[in-house]
């Protein structure tokens, strides 16, 4: 190696340096070998060569741990940029997976966006036509209204009141009711002043003059009159305790004797104040504790009620059982008192209403308007 070369140049220099002290050594005796400083090398420059070897050797051997060390440390960075390649290469992977996944789940997304939105496309145009179709409908109805007169707005007006005069006769058998409607639908025939509405006008008349006999009956006053009967039940009383006043009496002073006969005479006109007996011509025997009163005039109201609904529902055998009934329980639980004859005459005169009074078939009047408004309107369109 160049790093010794030097070192040996030096060892060679020094040596012929020191010849010198090997001259002034003593020479031998005579018996000894005398031999020349020539053939035998000196001490220190073999030990020189020795340590110099000693060296070379000490460094190649640190040279080869350095290498080994070096080819160690190498060793081990290759196998952790091994295993770190690894790591990232399954990071890279799970990325690469989890980017692969979103891209599907984006990819369904936008085909259920895609999808929605063709959907509401159709939606849409469906309703763009069906508005189309209204606003046709509408114009068509406006030009069949420009064309309307007077003449049919009065004909529909009068269609009306024959329909709602029906429904008054076959609902609630309101006679009166329906009889009025039917006039108001003739008055308003009558200004039309047309020729060809003169059967309609005839068959009214005929319809009006029917009812007529029907109108006697007040329906509305029966069910008010039952209605203010019922009102009149929470004024009843079974039995009402007497309260009397007791009647002063006069003492004036006199006598011993006349004050004792007049004292007497006042202690028994006091006790007779206390006392009254009231003759009647039937028998009373409280047959309801005065606790089930409230018991009671609830059923009487009931009953009041059941007359009612019967009187609109043209139920006859209904509504004078209610009535009965109610007259049997004032007759037996209110004897006392002095309202009951009252409200007994009002329920006699309920009891008269004629509850099952057939009306007349009014319907023949509003089936030939229909088949006039008809026929007008056929003509109407043939002449346009």
């Amino acid at each position: 190696m160049s790093g010794d070369k030097p070192e040996d140049n030096k060892d060679a220099i020094t040596t012929p340096e020191q010849k010198p002290a090997v001259i002034n050594v003593p020479e031998p005796s005579a018996n000894k070998k005398v031999n020349k400083p020539a053939d035998k090398p000196p001490v220190k420059h073999v030990v020189k060569q020795k340590s110099g070897g000693n060296v070379l050797g000490l460094l190649a051997l640190l040279i080869a741990l350095a290498a080994l060390v070096l080819a160690g440390w190498m060793y081990q960075q290759d196998q952790l940029l091994a295993a770190q390649k690894q790591n990232a290469n399954a990071d890279f992977d799970s990325e690469l997976r989890a980017l692969s996944t979103s891209q599907s789940e984006f990819k369904a997304l936008i085909g259920a966006q895609r999808e929605a939105l063709s959907q509401l496309r159709s939606d849409v145009g469906t309703r763009l036509d069906a508005l189309t179709m209204r606003s046709q409908n509408l114009e068509v109805t406006v030009e069949s209204l420009a064309t309307v007169d007077r003449q049919d707005w009065l004909l529909a007006e009068a269609e009306y009141l024959l329909r709602l005069a029906n429904q008054r006769a076959q609902l609630s058998h309101d006679a009166r009711s329906a009889a009025q409607l039917l006039g108001s639908a003739d008055e308003i025939l009558r200004d039309l002043d047309e020729p060809a509405l003169l059967p309609v006008r005839a068959e009214l008349a005929r319809e009006i003059g029917a009812l007529q006999n029907s109108a006697e009956r007040d329906v509305e006053g029966s069910y008010l009159a039952l209605q203010a009967l019922a009102s009149e039940v929470e004024k009843l009383r079974i039995y009402k305790a007497p309260s009397y006043v007791p009647i002063p009496v006069q003492v004036e002073e006199s006598a011993w004797q006349q004050r004792l006969q007049g004292g007497l005479t006042a202690a028994w006109e006091k006790l007779r104040s206390y006392i009254r007996i009231d003759h009647h011509q039937d028998n009373f025997r409280a047959q309801l504790a005065p606790e089930q009163e409230a018991v009671l005039r609830a059923s009487l109201q009931l009953m009041f009620e059941q007359a009612q609904l019967a009187l609109l529902a043209n139920q006859p055998v209904l509504y004078e059982r209610a009535l009965e009934k109610a007259a049997a329980w004032l007759n037996r639980y209110y004897q006392l008192d002095e309202k009951r004859d009252a409200l007994l005459a009002q329920i006699n005169t309920l009891a008269e209403v004629q509850v099952d009074a057939e009306l007349a078939d009014i319907s023949g009047s509003l089936r030939m308007l229909k088949e006039y408004l008809k026929s007008n309107r056929w003509q109407k369109e043939a002449r346009q």
